[in-house]
C-alpha cells in the first residue's frame, strides 16, 4: 500500500511535466485551413524543438480550404507560449520534403515536370529567438521570401 501511495504522486506528477512539454498547435491552425490538399493528402509536418526550450515546436504545409494553395506555417513555442503568435508565408509550390537535421529545416517543393520549383533553409538563432533563412532560391530566380506573423 506504501508502495502506491508513492507511486500515485509520481505518477501525476511525471504526466503533468510531460504535459507542460508539449503544446497541441493544431487546434491553432489559422482559420480556413486545412492539414489535407485537394486530393486528400496531408502535408509534411516536421514536429522537433526547433529553440531548444524543451518544448516540441511544428513546422507544416497547411491548405486553403477553398482555392487549396498551400502555406508554410512554423510555430515556436517559446514565441507561441508569450505572444501566441506564430510565423507564415505563401508557399505556391506541390509536392513538399519537410525535413530536420543538424539543426536545419529544409523545405523543397516541386510541381513535378513543370519545372516549378523552391527550396528553403533555415536555422534557429537563439539570439533573435527567431528563424533565420539561409538560402532561399525558386524557379523564378528569387532569393528572399517574406514571412508574417499570425495572431491566435
Amino acid at each position: 500500500m506504501k508502495k502506491i501511495l508513492i507511486l500515485v504522486p509520481i505518477l501525476f506528477l511525471s504526466s503533468f511535466v510531460k504535459s507542460q512539454n508539449s503544446i497541441n498547435y493544431y487546434q491553432f491552425l489559422p482559420k480556413g485551413y486545412q492539414l489535407k490538399d485537394s486530393n486528400g493528402d496531408l502535408g509534411p509536418v516536421s514536429n522537433n524543438d526547433f529553440d531548444k526550450d524543451g518544448i516540441k515546436d511544428l513546422a507544416i504545409i497547411l491548405f486553403d480550404m477553398e482555392e487549396k494553395l498551400p502555406i508554410f506555417c512554423i510555430y515556436l513555442s517559446s514565441n507561441f507560449k508569450v505572444s501566441k503568435t506564430y510565423k507564415y508565408c505563401d508557399w505556391t509550390f506541390m509536392m513538399h520534403t519537410l525535413n530536420y537535421e543538424n539543426g536545419t529545416l529544409t523545405l523543397f517543393s516541386d510541381n513535378g515536370s513543370m519545372g516549378q520549383y523552391g527550396e528553403l533553409e533555415m536555422k534557429y538563432d537563439a539570439v533573435k529567438k527567431d528563424f533565420k533563412i539561409i538560402k532561399y532560391e525558386d524557379n523564378s530566380g528569387n532569393k528572399t521570401i517574406t514571412f508574417k506573423v499570425g495572431r491566435i
